[in-house]
């Protein structure tokens, strides 16, 4: 028994087929538009999971290229800064140099090269105020706040709020008051006293050097240093524990780290602990380039800022008497820090700051060098971030990207087909006396 193809089933039949050429056609010219291999997940799976993760890593190295690229230009205005601080410096302290070693008269030099000295220590101090965009470089990881601020009478120097001067101030010799040991107490009976807290009292009840990292003071110090003195020796001590806590401050500022990712791995041994060397430190602290604390290598107790000794030598030359060619105690004014010292006091101290601070230039040379250095390594970085960058680049549009001529020429016959079915329909398809039977 034969089976007998109507019109209609030859129409739907048609009407099928040509719907899959239209969307062949479609698909092809797609193709040809977007020159990528496909547009959707379940066209190829494999090469779209592929060109994921080649998105994702080239994502991941254009912000590592951007970081990098911001540190440089960071480590680099540092490193400019940096050597117009040491060319600025160098004059002054070969003139310095000169006059102490001469044997003739220099009451004017002196005189004048005391206000070059105080000159350089504002300089000193407005370069490393310096900003790039809106942040300043050597803040740490505060770059929205200036960095060093001069006290209104111009004498001392504090970096984000806190004396560059702390640690000067000697341990009373008078009965501590009875804060430190309640304190102590009070957490033992509750159980809360661990190590922390035993190292935080032993650092301020002076028998211990350690320096703790301020950000871990328990609240009973916080607290302690809330405490109003009652008394002239209870003042003391508080004055006292203030400049430890300001040098722990200091300290802990001054080793401030910044993480970034630069493309060396990245990983963390826990959160907020990071492996080190899998990120570059993008922080740079002012006082770790000119200095900060007292000088704990002899008995003078001399500041360990370089823009203070500046200011220090300054008021030692400002003594100077050119009528007898020699220091006078009495011309120093009161409150600097040459005023009560007696003339052979002010002669050694003039050599003794001299020596300090070519110890410092030499300190802000070898800081000078490293960031060279930094910033070298941070140029070389980029270029291999460039390098990988346009790799992976490559790599997306292999993976992505349609060979253009073999796309066109597959257009080119689907149109050829999409053509052909519709004049086929045109020639073959009519409706016949049983179609209109059914």
């Amino acid at each position: 028994m034969g089976f007998r193809i109507t019109t209609n089933m030859m129409m739907n039949t048609y009407k099928f087929n040509l719907q899959n050429n239209t969307q062949k056609l479609a698909n092809a010219r797609d193709m040809v538009l977007t020159q990528r291999n496909f547009n959707s997940y379940e066209e190829d799976p494999a090469a779209a999971t592929r060109a994921f993760r080649l998105r994702r890593t080239y994502t991941r190295t254009l912000n590592q290229l951007n970081n990098t690229t911001d540190c440089y230009s960071k480590y680099n205005t540092a490193w400019n800064n940096l050597g117009g601080v040491i060319d600025k410096l160098a004059n002054p302290l070969d003139k310095t140099s000169a006059i102490l070693g001469a044997n003739g008269t220099a009451g004017e030099s002196r005189k004048a090269l005391a206000q070059i000295l105080r000159d350089s220590a504002d300089s000193l101090v407005h370069s490393m105020n310096q900003q790039l965009g809106d942040q300043f470089i050597f803040g740490g990881k505060d770059g929205l706040n200036v960095p060093f601020t001069w006290s209104e009478d111009g004498r001392t120097l504090l970096y984000r709020g806190v004396n560059v001067d702390a640690g000067g101030v000697e341990k009373p010799a008078s009965t501590p008051p009875t804060w430190l040991d309640d304190a102590k107490a009070a957490g033992q009976a509750a159980g809360t006293w661990d190590d922390n807290d035993e190292a935080w009292f032993s650092y301020y009840a002076g028998t211990s050097e350690k320096i703790p990292n301020s950000d871990t003071m328990p609240k009973w110090a916080k607290d302690m240093l809330k405490q109003t003195p009652n008394n002239a020796d209870e003042s003391a001590w508080m004055e006292y524990y203030r400049d430890r806590d300001d040098v722990a401050k200091l300290k802990t500022m001054s080793e401030e780290e910044m993480y970034i990712d630069l493309g060396m791995g990245a990983k963390e041994n826990a959160p907020n602990d990071p492996i080190l060397g899998s990120y570059f430190n993008g922080a740079l602290s002012g006082l770790n380039f000119i200095g900060y604390g007292t000088d704990k290598t002899d008995e003078f107790g001399d500041s360990g800022n370089y823009a203070i000794l500046l200011k220090e030598l300054a008021d030692v030359f400002e003594t100077w008497d050119e009528d007898v060619q020699d220091y006078n105690p009495e011309l120093a004014k009161e409150g600097s820090s040459a005023f009560g010292l007696t003339k052979d006091e002010l002669k050694e101290k003039a050599f003794r700051m001299l020596d300090k601070l070519k110890a410092g230039q030499e300190k802000i040379t070898e800081n000078w060098v490293d960031l060279d250095a930094q910033s070298k390594f941070l140029l070389t970085n980029k270029e291999r971030l460039e390098t990988q960058k346009t790799n992976i680049n490559e790599e997306i549009l292999e993976v992505e990207q349609v060979d253009l001529a073999e796309a066109i020429t597959q257009f080119s016959w689907e149109q050829y087909c999409y053509n052909a079915a519709l004049k086929i329909g045109n020639q073959l398809l009519t409706q016949s006396l049983i179609d209109y039977m059914n």
